[in-house]
Parts: C-alpha cells; structure tokens; sequence
C-alpha cells in the first residue's frame, strides 16, 4: 500500500496517510483541505510515498486531544478474539481499539474503562500500561475547521473476565459497530496504523 505525503513550499510534512487502494492519493490530502500538486516521489521501507506540494490558505487552529485505548484479548465463543471498534466517520472500513478522548480532570485509567462500556458494553478491569503515543499533523475535523492537531493517547492492557456479545451504549456517538475479531485473523483486518504498530508489538 502506498503513503501520501503533504508538504509546505519549505518542504515541512504536514500530513502524511495510507492510501486506501483504489483511492485517488490527491483525494486523501483534499478531504484534509489541500490542494495538493504531485512533486515526486521517495521510497521509504519498502513503501512508496508519493509527495504533494500545498499552498498556503487558511490558518489551522491548534487542538491538543487526550485519550485513552485498551487492548482487549480474551476467550471469546472459544476462540482467543481482541475487542475492536470501528467509525462512524470513515468513508472506509477500518478497525481500532475501544477508547477515545478523556474528559476533562478525568483520571486516564478511569476513562478507559468508561470508553470501552460506552462503545462495546464489556466490562475491564487491571488495566496495564502498556504505551504512551504521541501524533501531531494538521487536517480538518468534522465540523470543517482546519486544526493543528495534537494526539496524545495512553493504550492500555486489560482484562476481560466475561466477554459477552458487543452492544454499543453511545449512540448517535463515534462507534458504528464493535466486535471479538479473532487474533489469527489481524493481519488481513483494516486497523488503524498506528494502532497496528502497538498491536503487533503486544500481541506477538
């Protein structure tokens, strides 16, 4: 799968994406409100990444999110599953660990434990840290505003002593389905990138 790559007139990344297959790779930098001009291309492990040049236009606002993830591995009908959820918001299938932004003086354990009953009704409990990751680009938030945004997100490890059918108590809210995807079928399951790069290193 090929990278895309957003870059001012002094060659600054200011976002950087897969390219779903069969998309147009100057699409995924409109969708962040660019318009994009090809300028070349590098390969970077292995992986083609067309490079885009953008013209300056309008200011991003800057936006920090704190939030926080749990992975989710239990017997599930018999067969070891992880606990993944997917979006409301995506044009395309991809798949993510239960979690999401933590309210304001909440502390993070407890947020992450209330964000997987909201999207997926399990209940969690010894959660573990496991990674703290930062991700900073600029792109466009639902509601059209251009922002300069800044993820930093906790991921945990918990357990989930009665696994039962995934019901999602937030409605209207991010999470449009939640399942126990089993472990062995991962590698051909969409997921998140930088959620993939967390999974293969705990699960393996």
């Amino acid at each position: 799968m090929a990278r895309v790559r957003a870059v001012d007139a002094v060659g600054r990344t200011l976002v950087e994406e897969s390219v779903p297959h069969g998309v147009d790779p100057a699409a995924v930098l409109q969708a962040h409100g660019h318009e994009p001009v090809w300028v070349g291309s590098e390969v970077v492990d292995g992986q083609v990444v067309l490079i885009y040049r953008v013209a300056p236009g309008e200011q991003p606002e800057p936006h920090q999110r704190l939030s926080a993830y749990v992975v989710v591995v239990a017997e599930y009908l018999g067969v070891p599953s992880l606990l993944l959820t997917t979006f409301t918001m995506s044009e395309h299938e991809v798949w993510g660990l239960p979690g999401g932004g933590v309210d304001p003086g909440e502390d993070l354990v407890d947020g992450a434990v209330r964000e997987v009953w909201e999207e997926t009704g399990q209940r969690v409990r010894d959660l573990r840290p496991l990674e703290l990751v930062s991700r900073h680009w600029t792109g466009r938030a639902p509601s059209g505003r251009l922002e300069d945004y800044h993820a930093v997100s906790a991921v945990y490890r918990g357990e989930c002593p009665e696994p039962v059918p995934p019901v999602i108590h937030d409605v209207g809210g991010s999470t449009a389905d939640a399942r126990w995807i089993p472990v062995a079928s991962l590698p051909t399951t969409p997921l998140l990138d930088w959620q993939r790069r967390v999974l293969l290193r705990d699960l393996r």
